[in-house]
């Protein structure tokens, strides 16, 4: 077992153990490096044929005798066969005899003539002889080749037992050429000798057993390099002979025969079969047993192993015949029995090979046996279970790991739980042994911790006994169970001890061991380089530098270094025990990595100068050993470099003459030496100053530049590295500069070397060399910098710092003008240098020089149109601004401000991207704060201020946090408060322009710079820069604004507006658009009260009013922000302060802006938590102080208040026309509705009420509530209402003019505004009834809208004002006998039943006026009304009481029925309960009531009621009326009239054909004009309509109908025109024929009926109409048809019809049509059926096809997001509806602000939805999204638009021709933007898009031609794979044997290909495959193809194709046979079959 172990160990070391396999295999080398030796002096396999000629013995002569006497052909066959013989016995017993008979010409052929010719016995002799020549691979050639075995294998088939033996052994000898024979091969092919044998085999030999050896291991031979082999075998029946002579045959022929089992079955799994049918399976597994030869039992096993890999059945057969544990006894052999050598290695691994086949892989094998330990019921089973899993773990391989991988923890953790005490010496010594295999293996030890020190452990172990023994298996158990490191598992120092112990006498291997623990220990513990010295360890260690092997000399020069490095004391030590001539004889004598080693220790050792050691070394140099100066050269530079200047300068010195050495070898003719000693010299100049200022660097210099023209890279690198060193002090040394700017040209030239190291070095000669100004100043820029960014991007991180030193060196003195920026942006330097920060991780060096190079270029400028400044490019790629920030947080102050230089120019283009990064780089923003507190530079201070003030854009709250937590926000807010402080009086002179443009803030994004940037807040640059971000500041951190006002900030910002204002008004130049951001901070600072109580505040008061005077709007808009904050927070005193400064009128003027012009101060407002309006809020604030609202600043803001609401011009008389000029040239809505409000404030003061600009005030606030927006309305109305408070107000003749307006807001106002147009008419009206009379002359009827909202279900409040309203109304006549008033009984008697009290006594007072009116009295009784008052006489409400008591009394006279009821209802009681109680006029209402109870008889006596029935036929009842109809009389009329729509209120009379005969004289009642004729004539017809419709139509009804209806006159009763219109609905329904005779305007007028069967009739009559006259739709417009169709579909009347009339053209031109966009938005909004969805989106299409500003009101009232809500939630048909209305809406520019990437993603959502429901996609769709693409560039390079395109390719593929070039169009529009579109946008889209490649290759195809152009130009610029693939060669023909051919492939720059090499014949097949990717085609490459012959024999080429691969992309794949170039002259020509294939995979 030690010696398997060993054997392994030094495998795995790669110790010089491994020299005996070597040795056996004749490839042992000896090392130049280690003299010879005794023992280390071989003997070689290969006999050296060049020794001297001499022959002192003979030889020569006897073996030319022999050959002379063989030729003669007189010799008898006695004497040839003694010639043979001597011969034999020569070869046999002397050496030189190979090359006696080698070198005579006539041996070989004289022996092979006597083999094929002689006599028996000759032959037979003959046939020894040639096979002992064989032994001699160079004579086995020539016996093979002067053709040997034609006459051998006849001597083979000879009846003779000795000629079949000595042939057999013959051809056995000849055939050991092995796989490289190829000469033998061909040989043994062409002459059949495989089927000879196999035959000679199956018909047996005499000899038996002896020629079956031989014949079987001839054919082993010929089996790995006969052509063929594998196929005569099976054809001459092997497999059955092999079967048979594995039963039958000796040990030798048996193992023969397993190994040539083996490899058939394993080229043929077919002959696994025929061996499992011959039963052969458990003969193999018996040959494994012990009782046969180890080569026998080896290579059953490898049978065993291919018969288990390549057949099922066959791992079955093996696991039913016992195998698996025959197996494993296989595996553990080696070990159990001390077997040794490579059968019992090929026996372990056969076996745990065939045992893994069948268990289904090697980890299982490992898992299972692993699992097995823990039930093995004796030590002897635990051993064999270990072996066996030492074996598995030994052959474990990365097939096995990718099969199943093991986890080597388990396996280690389960190997040391077998260490228990009182182990089995057995058990310990195979746990060992695996423990070996498992750290021996490098797949399973890579993933162990300290595996290597595992395994030298383990080594140890091995080879340990006793104490020793268990000291080493505890530190392997406690670093196995992760206890620990090395140091402590070993104990520490007593571990040192024992290691150090072993380094003696013990073996070469347990040195090995040691020496590489204790390595591994000084690496990783500083505790073991003391314990090492302290033990003695160092004197040892020495010894085996001169004694120990390479590998122990290694560690031990290893171990050496890591002592000097540890401590100078130690070093000292090492010194002193000879450690440096033990290091020198390594240096010269070692492994080449010995030498390495010993060259750094000795660099490490040596610190002083040493005169001998340099004198050593120098001699090395020039001495012949070692060949190789290398290392030599390393030691000698630390040498040097430590040497005094005095002792290298003096002639004849040591140091001299080393450097004087090292220059001379300069020019020696070996390469390496060269390059190396211009290295060693780089190496001294570098870190000696003194060197490169004297005379040795100018020697240096011109030695060196002699290299400058050589060919080797190498040493034209170490040239420049050299030059680079010396030009360190070019400025100190003159001489030196002179010389070198002769250098400039041939470094520029290196510069641009393609080789990388040597453009690199030279870079950093140049760096150093331009450091001399002249040499500056001559070169060129672009020779520098081309190079130098070169450098950056691919160098090393030492180059790429010099080639930034380069660049910053060569800008730092010239200006940085076009053409060097130019270069820049071509290089592309700039990102270049972003990549060196980021890969300097921290380097101080790296990132100076690279901020430096940065510095300079940001300060660039692209003067001209198509130049950009050469930083623009960080704002083009905002991701590499990165490392910049991170360079902010940890360098030095000087660097910190170089990188805010940098960064401060990209605040404008990048704030957001460069705000992120500033903000997560940890320490950043603290380090910014820093620089802006303690630089001195103004640039420094303000770029950091906009780098904070980015910061804060991102995360606001993590800079506040991080200023705070760093302690610098206080010192930050301080020092930018005195950058304010030292500004120059004018803001706009704090920079220069320049600086403005490239230190600043652009507030707006860039895709809306071109509207915004000219606004004055759009750039924020300059000193204003800190005034920005101290308002940040105080915004978000509360602390901070005390500190800004401790700092003297208000002051400062008082006296910048205060002399800025004054400076601007005092001079020519236009006012200062920036003294807004002071306002601004000032603003914030207010909104704390310790502030404004300061006194520096209120001296600021006067300044922000005059402020307020400013032209500039912004500057207005913040000084009212401040005035709003002092206001909203201060105290009285503060307020009288602001009132008395004049600022309401400022304020004032601001209220008529417009949002739209303050739009970005309105943004602002909402970034820094200010409020919107301020100049609303102030006055509002101000005119509630009761001093201020009745003083002179508000006398002066009413007529200011009043001019805001006036418009422009007068108003004109149109109603139309007015709203449309009013809108144009009057106020905003904000303005009226902030004006109003404070006026409503004001007049809320009588005082001020009494002021005759109030009364002036009434008009515009009437206008106001004619034709102001909403909210303005109900402001107006409130101010209203307190103004009629005054008398001389409501009774002018201007206050007439509210009644309309109001009624108006009351009848279509939210409710309240309801609430207020009801608090203002009653204010009018009740004091006043006669002024009532008004509201009757208003279009719309106000009783009928109170009559709408007290049976509505709005609030009891709004109820309660409108009965009050009501009553008020009630009171006059006129207005109480309206049919209005009547409706308004049922509801008004309904609320008598609520809780509500107020609203109770409102409906009271309002039936008390009704009932007034005997009509309406009884239409009170009749609906309960007195019940419900009765009821509600309790309590104490005494108004309410009386109230109740007149109504009562009212009602009961003349109506004995109601007395009756109130008596049942208890009116009585309810009086006598209150009536103790009652005040006198309570009693006095009271007695009256009783009064009138009390005359009725029936109350007293108790009876009441009789009733009496009859009945009347129609001859009796409306016969004797049709005469009095047509009475001339109208009175007579009228009652005929009346009384017959009673009577026709009965059916049998309705029905009855009397009836019909009325209807004429109705008609002509109808149209004599007497409004009540005319309503009693309607009321009868509406009777009988439903019945007699078309005898209506017939006696001219629709005529007078239509006149009736279109009456205008206002006194017209609402009810008679209902009326009509219901009778004119009915006919309409009845029959179409009517549709045209009834005129458009009375059809329009329908549509405002309250019936919803009339309004059906107009809509179905204008639809006929609209379809069958063009014209109609001109009329209807004219009509107000629009308004009408709206409120349809506002009350959600009709709406689908509706909606369809909407549709039509005529409509969608007119003026209306705008209202009708936004009522058909609202409609959609409000969630509709699809029904009516689709509807409403048809006429919104129709609506925006023919007018831009119907486009524009769809999008400002919602459309656009209303229909895409409704695209990705509707059903299939609306949602299509929807896209095509999206593509209508989008078709120009006229909304273009609406179209966003929303409206994409909501587009690729419903595609993506169709696509999930059909599997594909309604062109509709895509038309849309090609609209937004084709008419808005910018939302191409959208995220939605790249997440289209997967859903665009799949239409492609599935969707109909339509919907296929919809796609197509929008991916060309898609491409069209690449170019423009930043690069990973365009990179996303175009490797999406690749995906349809395949689709347009079949659309260039096969699809339609218009498809062609587009389909090619997409696939000219998408990325793809392109495919070759080489299928075969044919006629690759050669004159001898077969070509061995293979391809070789080159497409382009890109490396070259190869294909596999095939010698199968002159047709070689390949089918091998090739692809390379690319960004876009490649168009124009072609490919060239070589085809080559590996071959010996023939040609080495069979030529070249070159093919043109551009019309693959078109058509996806091609394929053909291509004649390769130049053909063949004879024969047929060759060519490749070869397929392209170009596709996105």
């Amino acid at each position: 077992m030690a010696a398997t172990l060993a054997w392994r160990l030094s495998a795995t070391n790669g110790s010089s153990l491994a020299t005996a396999d070597l040795e056996k295999n004749g490839d042992l080398k000896i090392q130049d490096s280690e003299p010879p030796t005794p023992y280390s002096v071989m003997k070689m396999g290969v006999r050296d044929r060049t020794s001297s000629m001499e022959d002192p013995d003979g030889t020569l002569a006897t073996v030319a005798q022999c050959i002379e006497l063989l030729r003669q052909s007189s010799s008898s066959v006695q004497e040839k066969e003694y010639g043979l013989r001597q011969l034999r016995d020569l070869v046999e017993t002397r050496e030189n005899v190979f090359s006696a008979v080698g070198s005579h010409s006539q041996a070989v052929p004289v022996l092979v003539s006597l083999l094929r010719s002689g006599s028996l016995g000759v032959k037979i002799q003959a046939a020894t002889v040639l096979g002992s020549l064989c032994k001699e691979n160079e004579l086995r050639v020539k016996v093979l080749l002067g053709g040997c075995i034609p006459p051998l294998l006849g001597l083979l088939k000879s009846s003779s037992a000795d000629g079949q033996i000595a042939s057999a052994k013959t051809i056995y000898a000849v055939s050991q050429g092995g796989a490289k024979d190829h000469v033998g091969s061909k040989i043994f092919s062409t002459e059949g000798v495989v089927p000879a044998l196999w035959e000679l085999l199956r018909n047996g030999l005499k000899t038996g057993n002896l020629v079956d050896n031989l014949l079987t291991g001839a054919l082993k031979n010929l089996s790995s390099s006969t052509e063929g082999f594998w196929s005569a075998t099976i054809q001459a029946g092997g497999v059955d002979i092999l079967v048979k002579l594995l039963t039958t045959g000796q040990s030798d022929t048996q193992a023969n025969v397993c190994f040539l089992l083996a490899c058939m079955m394993t080229q043929d799994s077919s002959i696994c079969y025929k061996v499992l049918a011959a039963e052969a399976t458990k003969q193999l597994l018996k040959l494994l047993g012990p009782g046969n030869e180890a080569s026998v039992r080896a290579e059953a096993a490898g049978a065993l192993k291919s018969l288990s890999a390549q057949c099922k059945d066959a791992r079955q057969e093996i696991a039913k015949s016992d195998g698996i544990p025959a197996l494993i006894n296989a595996t553990i052999a080696p070990s159990k029995e001390f077997m040794q050598g490579e059968y019992a290695q090929a026996l372990q691994e056969n076996a745990m090979c065939a045992l893994a086949n069948i268990s289904g892989g090697l980890s299982f094998v490992i898992s299972s046996l692993g699992q097995s330990l823990e039930s093995c019921s004796s030590p002897a089973q635990s051993a064999d279970t270990l072996g066996a899993l030492a074996s598995a773990l030994m052959i474990y391989d990365s097939k096995a790991e990718s099969t199943r991988a093991s986890d080597p923890v388990a396996i280690e953790q389960t190997l040391v739980n077998q260490f228990k005490p009182h182990l089995p010496f057995l058990v310990q010594e195979r746990t060992i042994e695996a423990l070996a295999s498992l750290y021996g293996n490098a797949i399973l030890s890579d993933k162990l911790v300290n595996s290597e020190a595992k395994r030298l452990l383990v080594g140890l172990i091995t080879m340990a006994i006793n104490e020793v023994q268990d000291e080493l298996v505890r530190a392997l158990l406690t670093l196995c169970n992760n206890e620990g490191s090395l140091w402590r598992a070993l104990q520490g120092r007593e571990g040192v001890q024992l290691l150090i112990s072993l380094l003696g006498l013990s073996s070469e291997q347990q040195q090995e061991c040691a020496v590489a623990l204790l390595c591994l220990l000084s690496n990783e513990n500083d505790e073991s380089k003391w314990a090492i010295t302290a033990a003695g360890g160092i004197p040892p260690l020495v010894q085996i530098l001169e004694t120990g092997s390479a590998k122990a000399k290694e560690d031990s020069a290893t171990i050496l270094r890591n002592l000097c490095n540890h401590s100078e004391d130690i070093r000292a030590c090492v010194e002193s025990a000879d450690a440096v001539p033990a290091l020198l004889w390594l240096l010269k004598n070692g492994s080449p990595n010995g030498k390495e080693i010993a060259a750094r220790t000795l660099n490490h050792l040596i610190h002083k100068s040493d005169t001998a050691t340099i004198s050593q070394l120098t001699a090395l140099l020039t001495s012949d050993l070692p060949e190789s100066k290398v290392h030599v050269l390393d030691a000698l530079r630390s040498m040097l470099s430590v040497v005094p200047l005095s002792d290298v300068l003096r002639e004849g010195s040591a140091a001299n003459d080393a450097i004087e050495t090292m220059i001379k070898i300069l020019s020696s003719t070996k390469e390496e030496t060269q390059a190396k000693s211009a290295s060693a010299l780089a190496g001294i100049f570098e870190t000696r100053k003194d060197l490169r200022e004297s005379s040795i660097a100018v020697k240096t210099l011109w030695s060196v530049m002699k290299l400058l023209n050589v060919e080797s890279e190498n040493i034209l690198a170490e040239s420049s590295r050299c030059l680079a060193s010396v030009f360190l002090s070019i400025k100190e040394n003159r001489e030196v500069a002179a010389v070198g700017r002769d250098v400039l040209s041939p470094l520029i030239a290196l510069a641009n070397s393609s080789t990388l190291e040597v453009a690199e070095q030279a870079t950093c000669a140049l760096a150093n060399l331009i450091l001399d100004g002249e040499v500056s100043e001559k070169a060129t820029p672009d020779a520098i910098i081309l190079p130098a960014t070169r450098v950056l991007r691919e160098g090393t991180i030492s180059g790429k710092t010099q080639a930034a030193a380069a660049i910053a060196r060569l800008l730092h003195s010239r200006r940085i003008d076009n053409s060097i920026t130019d270069c820049v942006n071509r290089a592309g330097t700039v990102l270049a240098l972003v990549s060196l920060l980021e890969s300097a991780s921290g380097g101080s060096v790296p990132s100076s020089e690279a901020l430096a190079a940065l510095a300079i270029l940001s300060r660039s400028e692209g003067t001209s149109g198509h130049i950009k400044p050469a930083w623009a490019v960080l704002a083009e790629f905002p991701k590499r601004i990165t490392p910049i920030v991170l360079s902010i947080a940890d360098a030095a102050p000087l660097l910190q401000d170089k990188a805010v230089e940098i960064l401060s120019r990209l605040c404008r283009d990048q704030p957001f991207v460069l705000g992120e990064a500033v903000a997560c780089a940890s320490g950043c923003v603290p380090s910014v704060a820093r620089r802006v507190i303690n630089s001195t530079n103004p640039k420094v201070k303000i770029g950091g201020a906009a780098l904070l003030i980015c910061a804060a854009k991102v995360s606001h709250q993590r800079v506040v946090e991080d200023l705070n937590q760093s302690n610098s926000c206080s010192h930050l807010i301080q020092s930018l408060v005195t950058m304010l402080c030292s500004a120059d009086a004018s803001p706009s002179e704090d920079l220069v322009d320049d600086d403005k443009e490239v230190i600043s803030i652009h507030r707006y994004a860039k895709e809306g710079e071109d509207g915004e940037c000219d606004k004055g807040t759009a750039v924020i640059y300059g000193y204003n820069l800190a005034v920005w971000l101290l308002s940040v500041l105080a915004c978000h951190d509360e602390k901070s604004k005390i500190v800004i006002m401790e700092a003297g900030a208000v002051e400062v910002l008082t006296d910048r507006i205060s002399s800025c204002f004054l400076h601007y008004s005092q001079s020519d130049f236009g006012e200062d658009s920036s003294i807004w951001i002071c306002a601004l901070l000032l603003a914030i600072l207010f909104q704390d009260r310790d502030i404004i109580r300061a006194h520096a505040t209120m001296k600021s008061i006067p300044v922000l009013a005059n402020l307020l005077k400013s032209e500039e709007p912004a500057n207005k808009y913040f000084a009212a922000q401040a005035i709003a904050s002092l206001v909203c927070n201060g105290s009285r005193g503060t307020l009288l302060s602001v009132a008395n400064s004049g600022a309401a009128g400022g304020l004032i003027s601001l209220l008529g802006c417009a949002d739209g012009d303050i739009s970005d101060l309105l943004e602002l407002s909402e970034v820094f938590a200010l409020m919107r309006y301020p100049d609303q809020v102030a006055l509002e604030r101000l005119f509630r102080v009761e001093d201020i609202r009745v003083g002179a600043t508000s006398r002066k803001a009413i007529p200011a208040l009043v001019d805001l609401l006036k418009p422009i011009p007068d108003r004109p008389g149109g109603v139309l026309e007015a709203l449309t000029k009013y809108l144009s040239l009057g106020p905003q809505d904000a303005t009226e509705e902030a004006a109003t409000d404070l006026l409503g404030i004001l007049f809320n003061s009588a005082e001020i009420r009494r002021h005759e600009a109030a009364f002036g005030a009434v008009s515009q606030l009437v206008a106001v509530l004619r034709l102001g927006g909403r909210a303005a309305r109900y402001s107006a109305a409130k101010a209203l209402e307190s103004l009629f408070s005054a008398d001389h107000i409501r009774n002018a003749d201007t206050a007439r003019q509210a009644v309309q307006p109001l009624v108006e807001i009351l009848n279509t106002g939210l409710e309240k505004e309801q609430h207020a147009a009801i608090a203002a008419l009653v204010r009018l009206l009740s004091e006043n009834p006669s002024r009532a009379l008004a509201v009757a002359d208003v279009e719309m009827n106000a009783v009928d809208v109170l009559c709408r909202i007290l049976s509505s279900n709005c609030s009891m409040e709004l109820k309660g004002d409108a009965a009050e309203l009501c009553g008020v109304l009630f009171g006059n006549t006129r207005i109480r006998s309206t049919m209005a008033a009547a409706r308004c009984v049922e509801p008004l008697v309904s609320l008598l039943v609520t809780e509500f009290s107020p609203a109770q006594h409102s409906v009271v007072c309002a039936l008390d006026k009704l009932v007034d009116d005997e009509q309406l009295a009884e239409l009170v009784a009749a609906h309960g009304a007195v019940i419900p008052l009765v009821g509600l006489l309790y309590g104490r409400s005494y108004m309410l009481h009386e109230a109740i008591s007149r109504a009562l009394v009212k009602l009961g006279k003349d109506r004995p029925a109601c007395k009756m009821e109130m008596v049942k209802a208890g009116v009585i009681e309810s009086i006598l309960d209150i009536l103790h109680e009652a005040p006198d006029f309570l009693c006095a209402a009271f007695a009256e009531l009783l009064r009138i109870l009390t005359n009725n008889t029936s109350i007293a006596k108790g009876t009441f009621c009789c009733k009496s029935d009859y009945t009347l036929t129609s001859h009796q009842t409306i016969e004797p009326l049709i005469p009095l109809l047509d009475s001339p009389a109208p009175a007579v009329q009228q009652l005929a009239a009346e009384l017959l729509s009673h009577l026709l209120m009965e059916e049998h009379l309705q029905k009855d054909p009397v009836t019909q005969q009325v209807i004429g004289p109705l008609i002509r009642v109808l149209g004599s004009g007497i409004h009540i004729l005319q309503q009693r004539a309607v009321k009868a017809l509406v009777s009988i309509a439903l019945i007699w419709p078309n005898e209506i139509a017939k006696e001219g009804g629709v005529s007078e109908l239509s006149k009736v209806i279109l009456q205008a006159d206002p006194s017209l009763p609402h009810a008679l025109w209902e009326s009509a219109a219901s009778v004119l609905a009915s006919i309409l329904q009845f029959s179409s024929e009517y549709y045209l005779e009834v005129p458009v305007a009375v059809l329009v007028r329908l549509l405002r009926s309250g019936l919803e069967s009339t309004v059906v009739g107009a809509l179905n009559a204008l639809l006929v109409l609209e379809s069958d006259d063009g014209t109609s739709a001109e009329a209807m417009a004219e009509s107000g048809a629009i308004e009408a169709l709206l409120e349809l579909l506002r009350s959600h009347q009709c709406e689908e019809t509706a909606a369809r009339l909407l549709e039509n053209e005529g409509l969608a031109r007119s003026a209306d049509a705008v209202s009708a966009c936004r009522a058909l938005v609202n409609v959609l909004e409000e969630q509709p059926t699809e029904e009516m969805k689709v509807v409403a989106i048809c006429a919104l299409q129709n609506l925006v096809m023919y007018s831009r500003s119907n486009k524009r009101a769809v999008a400002e009232a919602g459309g656009v997001q209303v229909v895409l809500d409704v695209i990705g939630s509707s059903d299939p048909d609306t949602s299509v509806q929807a896209a095509m209305f999206v593509k209508l809406l989008f078709s120009n520019h006229t909304i273009q602000e609406y179209a966003s990437s929303e409206t994409v993603r909501a587009i690729t959502a419903a595609i993506e939805k169709d696509l999930w429901a059909t599997g594909t996609v309604n062109e509709e769709y895509l038309k849309a999204l090609n609209a937004l693409f084709s008419n808005f560039p910018r939302l191409r390079a959208t995220e939605p638009a790249t997440l289209s395109i997967p859903h665009l390719v799949t239409s492609l593929k599935t969707g109909s021709e339509a919907t296929q070039e919809a796609a197509l169009d929008a991916l060309f529009l898609l491409r069209q933007a690449w170019s423009a579109c930043p690069a990973e946008v365009s990179r996303a889209q175009s490797i999406a898009a690749a995906d349809a490649i395949p689709l347009l290759q079949y659309l260039i195809q096969s699809g339609p031609p218009r498809f062609q152009e587009k389909a090619e130009f997409l696939l000219q610029c998408l990325p793809g794979t392109l495919v070759v693939i080489i299928k075969r060669g044919n006629n690759m023909k050669q004159s001898v044997g077969n070509p061995s051919v293979f391809c070789k492939i080159t497409l382009g720059s890109t490396p070259p290909r190869q294909t596999k090499v095939v010698s199968t014949g002159p047709n070689p097949e390949f089918e091998e495959s090739f692809s390379w990717s690319f960004e876009s085609p490649p168009k124009g490459q072609k490919l060239h193809i070589s085809c080559k012959n590996k071959s010996k024999m023939g040609k080495s080429s069979f030529g070249k194709v070159t093919i043109q691969i551009d019309r693959v992309v078109m058509l996806g794949a091609v394929a053909g046979e291509y004649t390769l170039l130049p053909q063949s002259k004879s024969g047929p020509s060759r060519n490749l079959e070869i397929e392209f294939q170009w596709s996105n995979k």
